[in-house]
């Protein structure tokens, strides 16, 4: 059994700004490309399909290490593993930096989801073991919301940053340099796994659902795919859509998207802390149709500030759905098990997003875009039937 400690209150705290630090950075250097994929399809000579299987290759990455991230984190530690994460991230952003052909992109995007997978799991679980005690709404948020939060960094970063320059190598080694930094203060981190699991367990993946879990976890599993599978289409297809539909000819338009579909969902995680379990998870929902409804009538008719308002509120739904479902885990889980469970969520999460995405590439160079993304929608709320099936918000 893996235990976990918590040091002072200051430590604690110190312990999970270095750990939201982490994850921050980790995601918005995944965010940079997607708003440049217009420009490096032109340069590669790229179509849109080939841009929608980056996703495919990101998820592949993320799948590889999420399925163990977590176990492995209580054997190696908490610290250990968001060194690594951050180590890999910034191994991605070199590659982007050298960039020669399409082949290169699949292989830093992929890269790029080993980081991602390890940030999900051990850096999560880092998060939540260090406000367990106090900063429960903060700790919970950003291990739900910090990945989209960050990748509205990244996006908005890299659009800014074009409307001045063309030249991208500085925006990449200035993530290296503070992933690196990051990665220097993690010492000062408290690491909160004292007593570990063996290496050969660790590698071990969880195939199972804990038994305490399964009355929630279909409910949980549901949300969280909806909720990522969803944002697909704004990680894969957000360039091609804003040239399409908005004659965007600049990164900007594709930044704003895809920042959009992703920095609200920060005030979720507040909304849903302040309601039932319930109302969070039914409003959220509701939400997420009525806001994906109003983006395709938007995109359809190439409405670009109603389309950004949608996508903001879309988001919103999103951080409120994915912040009630880590909750209602956390609420039924022994805290010692709270990396595998993170790894788990994040892990089903991953796999859904993956059949979305592949559906997704599939069709997107026979299909109109607003199509794609009325079949990515509705493939993921397919996915949220066997919770609701449940009845899991009984109580």
């Amino acid at each position: 059994m893996t235990e976990v400690c918590h040091a002072s209150n200051a430590k604690d705290l110190t312990s999970a700004i270095i750990a939201a630090c982490a994850m921050l950075l980790t995601f918005a250097a995944v965010a940079v490309p997607v708003p440049l994929y217009a420009e490096y399809k032109i340069a590669l000579g790229l179509t849109d399909a080939d841009i929608s299987l980056t996703m495919v290759s990101y998820l592949t990455g993320v799948l590889t290490t999420l399925f163990i991230g977590g176990s492995l984190s209580d054997a190696l530690g908490r610290r250990l593993l968001v060194a690594a994460a951050l180590l890999f991230g910034s191994l991605a952003c070199a590659l982007y930096i050298w960039l020669p052909n399409g082949a290169a992109l699949q292989i830093a995007r992929m890269v790029q989801g080993v980081s991602c997978g390890l940030t999900m799991s051990a850096t999560s679980a880092f998060m939540l073991d260090c406000t367990s005690q106090r900063y429960r709404t903060f700790g919970t948020t950003i291990a739900s919301t910090g990945c989209l939060i960050g990748m509205m960094i990244g996006s908005l970063g890299i659009g800014i940053y074009a409307t001045f320059s063309r030249n991208y190598i500085p925006m990449f080694a200035v993530l290296i340099v503070l992933m690196m930094l990051n990665a220097i203060l993690l010492p000062l981190a408290q690491e909160t796994v004292t007593q570990r699991i063996t290496i050969r367990k660790a590698i071990k993946p969880l195939v199972h659902i804990p038994k305490n879990l399964r009355p929630v976890f279909p409910l949980a599993a549901g949300c969280y795919i909806a909720a990522w599978g969803t944002g697909v289409f704004f990680q894969s297809l957000s360039t091609p859509a804003a040239v399409t539909y908005f004659q965007s000819s600049d990164p900007l338009i594709p930044a704003l998207m895809f920042a959009l579909a992703m920095a609200p969902s920060a005030l979720g995680g507040p909304m849903s802390a302040r309601t039932t379990t319930r109302f969070a998870v039914y409003g959220g929902t509701a939400l997420l149709c009525v806001s994906y409804a109003i983006l395709w009538v938007t995109l359809t008719k190439g409405m670009t500030v109603p389309f950004l308002i949608a996508d903001g509120v879309f988001s919103v739904s999103t951080g409120i759905l994915l912040s009630a479902s880590m909750h209602m885990l956390i609420s039924y889980s022994d805290p010692a098990d709270s990396a595998s469970v993170v790894s788990l969520i994040n892990f089903t999460g991953y796999v859904g997003s993956t059949v979305v995405s592949i559906a997704m590439s599939t069709i997107a160079n026979t299909l109109a875009l607003s199509t794609v993304l009325m079949v990515g929608f509705a493939i993921s709320m397919v996915f949220m039937i066997p919770g609701f099936a449940t009845k899991a918000l009984r109580k």
